[in-house]
């Protein structure tokens, strides 16, 4: 048994080596919420931001992201076919890139953070959010960005499969992850339309445009 998971993660290797890209994003990530602090931010939140209700529950959708991008990578990262696992990966690695651009070439911020939290268990998960996470550098929301190309992955899956059960799960997961980004007061609907934008550019990039190099196929 041993021997076959170091065969089958060894023919794997090139998908393994991508997934380094995380932790330069990670550190990246780090440096412009803590160590390159901008003089001046703009501020992107609007009125409708600031009627939108604040509904504590929706935490749940939002830490939901980090299981979808499982749910989105994995079945393309054991499958013998590698082009749908780089379409995938390239996609959001793409994005991702953008947003760290973004956020050192224009700062920006948001101000719904309430003032007070609950000590219900959603409250305290939403403390542990904003406590990772400050209230800068917010547009794209890569939240958004990254729910879209998951459900994009996870659709074309199901629907070369016939599960359209999962396709439309995986809809409902990512409008709820979506509205989570707004009604827990992390994003503003400026950060989810430039998410938009740039997943309807990287979906033509990426999804449509992509073709395998012989040097990834395995």
């Amino acid at each position: 048994m041993g021997k076959s998971v170091q065969e089958f993660l060894l023919k794997r290797k090139k998908r393994i080596l991508l997934l380094l890209y995380i932790f330069i994003y990670l550190v990246f990530f780090h440096l412009i919420e803590h160590v390159w602090i901008a003089g001046h931010y703009h501020v992107l939140d609007t009125p409708l931001d600031h009627a939108l209700p604040f509904i504590p529950v929706f935490v749940v959708p939002y830490y939901f992201w980090f299981a979808y991008h499982v749910w989105a990578m994995l079945p393309p990262f054991i499958d013998d076919n590698p082009c749908e696992y780089y379409r995938t990966a390239l996609t959001l690695f793409s994005g991702m890139t953008v947003f760290i651009i973004v956020s050192i070439i224009f700062p920006n911020m948001q101000t719904l953070r309430p003032s007070h939290l609950g000590n219900d268990i959603f409250s305290k998960m939403i403390g542990a959010i904003y406590a990772a996470d400050t209230p800068t550098n917010i547009m794209p929301s890569i939240h958004v960005y990254n729910a879209l190309v998951a459900n994009t992955a996870i659709h074309r899956r199901a629907k070369r499969f016939h599960r359209r059960w999962e396709s439309v799960l995986s809809v409902f997961c990512c409008v709820m992850i979506i509205l989570a980004t707004v009604f827990i007061k992390q994003h503003t609907l400026y950060d989810l339309l430039g998410a938009a934008a740039m997943y309807v550019v990287f979906y033509i990039v990426c999804f449509k445009k992509f073709r395998l190099p012989k040097f990834l196929a395995e």
